[in-house]
């Protein structure tokens, strides 16, 4: 989100912030009379100061914001660092203390890097004020009995301090379950901070897990909170553990055992309050075995670990997870409901899904996006799940050969079940009561049949699918 910034700083130097921030819009105020008068006006993210613009009035004002709960958050520029003055500022409740000094890029980095936390915040308090749900193990919705398993173990997980390793393919859904673990146990009201660390290199990845203090190399103009200290009295999630170099390795463990951190140049351990939850789509086991992963890390991250099948695992799901996330998606941008044609949703179900529920996710949107509105149809879906869904639908004694018995057995009676149907709610135009006496079944029978294979009597009404919507 953009910050509501406001700035009264001298004009040489709002000239040089203005440019380090082009990204960031920022309003500057030029007279310093004015300011109190805009900090009262309100509705500010982040205020920029130069000390020299404080004073009465202006303490006045923020005085007043801070009543009515709209104090934003400060950034106070100083001509030289002085230790008692930082002091006094700091103690007062500023977000940072700035030379005006410094030369452009360590000005930027520590001035950037100050803005992003502040946005940080305010995004925070944006969901706060929105009242957005939190995530919840009952979200995911599954007939697969590995996941069900799966879930029993996630809910047992959730009281528990003990740390957790989530095995699985990219797009499965491990931060999901992470988060979902996290905000339904004792741990809901702290924060939940994650993590790549396969995304940064180790000088930066060590920083960001355990801070720096200033000065600790070239380019640390400030110190730096980790993550570890953020996420305090809640959850931290490290996705891609299974990336992290082997010195930063050793670090982790003695985090893990100790619970406190030494902050990259720091003279002192802090204790720190976290659960750890990892994830990877590596094979740790195999990592372990060329000396590219510790054996010691890894027992102590899988006290408890759980592998999330993939997508083409359990593709009885596709169907709910297909019409659920319509449904957030419609409600999201205020849409009305998209149906799915029962073509469409054959080639969904028949479609490998490399990148699993991400990928699902993303190819959903594009159709619903591109396609006429009211309902996906094959031709609407990327140009890689059709063409593999109608090789899928002729299989071959090569294609079936290459599955367990079970598995292939029930390739085939999906595959069989969603024809007949299909063929029966056509010709009984989406009468289900029709079709119910015709296939000699129970209504209720035939309900939970077409829910499960992702079958909705609209489609079959014999008109758009429009005319079966509000």
């Amino acid at each position: 989100m953009l910050l509501r910034t406001l700035a009264s700083l001298p004009a040489a130097l709002a000239r040089r912030v203005e440019r380090l921030l082009a990204a960031a819009p920022v309003r500057f105020v030029r007279a310093p009379g004015a300011l109190a008068a805009a900090i009262e006006r309100g509705h500010l993210d982040l205020l920029l100061l130069h000390a020299s613009r404080l004073g009465p009035a202006v303490e006045r004002a923020l005085q007043r914001q801070a009543a009515a709960g709209q104090v934003p958050d400060r950034i106070v520029f100083v001509d030289e660092p002085e230790a008692r003055l930082r002091a006094q500022l700091l103690g007062s409740g500023v977000l940072g203390v700035l030379d005006g000094t410094l030369d452009d890029q360590a000005l930027a980095e520590a001035l950037q890097a100050m803005v992003q936390r502040s946005r940080a915040a305010a995004v925070q308090r944006l969901r706060a004020l929105r009242g957005e749900p939190p995530a919840s193990l009952a979200d995911f919705v599954s007939k697969s009995d590995e996941m069900a398993r799966l879930l029993a173990v996630a809910r047992r997980m959730v009281d528990s301090d003990a740390t957790l390793l989530l095995m699985g393919e990219t797009g499965v859904g491990k931060e999901r379950l992470a988060r979902a673990i996290h905000d339904e146990g004792p741990r809901r009201d702290g924060p939940f901070v994650a993590i790549n660390c396969g995304a940064l290199p180790e000088a930066l990845l060590e920083s960001e897990l355990f801070g720096h203090e200033e000065g600790a190399f070239t380019g640390a103009v400030r110190a730096h909170r980790g993550l570890f200290e953020l996420a305090h009295g809640g959850t931290l999630f490290l996705d891609e553990v299974g990336e992290m170099p082997l010195l930063l390795q050793v670090k982790l463990l003695r985090v893990l055992q100790d619970r406190r951190i030494r902050p990259v140049g720091g003279e002192r351990d802090i204790a720190v309050d976290v659960r750890v939850v990892a994830a990877t789509n590596r094979d740790l086991q195999a990592e372990m075995q060329a000396a590219r992963f510790r054996a010691d890390l890894y027992y102590r991250l899988a006290v408890v670990a759980l592998s999330i099948p993939p997508l083409r695992e359990r593709r009885a799901d596709i169907p709910v997870l297909v019409q659920n996330h319509l449904e957030s998606w419609c409600v999201r941008l205020n849409r009305r409901p998209i149906a799915v044609s029962a073509e469409a949703m054959a080639a969904l179900c028949a479609h490998d899904w490399p990148g699993n529920v991400r990928e699902l996710a993303n190819v959903l949107e594009r159709a619903a996006l591109l396609g006429d509105g009211q309902q996906i149809a094959v031709g609407d879906l990327s140009g890689i799940v059709a063409p593999l869904a109608a090789r899928r639908g002729r299989a071959t004694d090569e294609d079936l050969l290459a599955l367990p018995f079970a598995a292939a057995e029930q390739r085939h009676q999906e595959a069989f079940e969603r024809a007949y149907f299909t063929a029966l709610l056509r010709e009984c135009r989406g009468r289900v009561a029709a079709a119910a006496r015709q296939a000699g079944l129970s209504v209720r029978t035939l309900y939970a049949k077409l829910q499960r294979l992702g079958l909705h009597k609209e489609q079959f009404r014999g008109g758009p699918v429009a005319r079966a919507l509000p």
